[in-house]
């Protein structure tokens, strides 16, 4: 099951197939095109010793937006399918790869292509930041996920994701940066 909780993630494997990916995309950038965004690796799989689903994140963080057509075109051409903005603006692209091939095989990579003054970007980078940093905010998340992975159990990939709302730091987070409640939570 491509969507199966794992409470130990490859961490060194999943973040160099992400840098792989990066630079795949750079590859097709002109140096203009590469200085207009910062590359961020997001999610469970950027987080060393979290728990999780075996399908990485990313973010192409633009001060200016929207990307020029060339960036959007490596993006395609390096396999990725644009699925349209996310919930919470038209300013948070969102594109998904199924990977072939290796330990990832079959699984799904999502990259966000948003403004860095976006909240949920904020959002994710904090979350990584602080579970990297600080015990307290690992621990929470972690337990916020464990339990959320019983809504996977039942096949329940939303209900997941809403479930881990439940995070103490997540809720701190969604109200620094007014992040509101009432639009489902893609953590």
């Amino acid at each position: 099951d491509k969507n199966k909780f794992h409470m130990e993630l490859p961490f060194d494997d999943i973040k160099a197939f992400v840098e792989e990916e990066r630079d795949k995309i750079l590859s097709g950038l002109t140096d203009k095109d590469k200085e207009q965004f910062v590359w961020e690796h997001v999610g469970s799989t950027a987080i060393k010793g979290m728990p999780g689903t075996m399908h990485p994140d990313a973010m192409m963080l633009f001060r200016e937006f929207p990307p020029s057509q060339s960036t959007v075109s490596a993006i395609i051409d390096n396999g990725f399918r644009f699925m349209g903005p996310g919930p919470f603006s038209t300013d948070d692209l969102w594109f998904f790869k199924t990977i072939s091939g290796g330990f990832l095989d079959g699984h799904k990579m999502k990259l966000h292509v948003t403004l860095e003054s976006f909240g949920p970007s904020k959002l994710l980078l904090e979350t990584k930041r602080m579970c990297n940093e600080e015990p307290w905010a690992f621990e929470d998340y972690k337990n916020a996920k464990v339990e959320a992975a019983k809504k996977l159990e039942e096949g329940d990939m939303m209900g997941y994701k809403m479930a881990k709302g439940s995070s103490k730091l997540l809720q701190q987070l969604e109200a620094k940066y007014g992040i509101k409640k009432n639009v489902k939570n893609v953590s």
